[in-house]
């Protein structure tokens, strides 16, 4: 087996296991198959060298990506994402279900039928109505 094939191996190994396992959420699977890349391609461009040196190819190109990736995607993995729900308030639902004041009825929004309330000093909504999403508790949404 030539080194070359040997990195494009170990790249292909890392970096899938990166995605299939990790799924982005650690990165070192995918900085050292960077760095098996990096060898792979610098043992392609030159074949005379040997293992040993393209192993510290390796080595180098793996410490260098890692020290260049590794801040910035962990900014990114660390920015706050948008809490699960919030596009749905203001947003408009048809009433499949009437919603009485202190029962539960049935709204169909985002292709979905929800269970529904009514808001404080809400009247009640009728089939057909629209309704506004004023508030989700768990998955049942507040109505006016």
């Amino acid at each position: 087996m030539t080194p070359v094939f040997f990195y494009l191996m170990i790249a292909v190994g890392l970096i899938g296991a990166e995605l299939l396992i990790m799924q982005f959420s650690v990165f070192w699977f995918m900085f050292f198959g960077l760095g098996a890349l990096v060898a792979a391609f610098a043992g392609w461009m030159s074949p005379d060298l040997s293992f040993t040196m393209l192993s510290v190819i390796f080595l180098v190109a793996s410490l260098l990506i890692s020290a260049v990736l590794y801040p910035f995607l962990k900014r990114w993995q660390d920015k706050p994402s948008p809490i699960a729900g919030n596009d749905a308030i203001g947003q408009s639902a048809v009433v499949t279900e009437a919603i009485l004041s202190g029962q539960t009825g049935k709204v169909s929004w985002s292709g979905t039928d929800w269970p529904a309330q009514l808001s404080d000093g809400s009247e009640q909504l009728d089939v057909g109505a629209t309704a506004t999403i004023r508030k989700l508790e768990g998955i049942r949404l507040i109505v006016d």
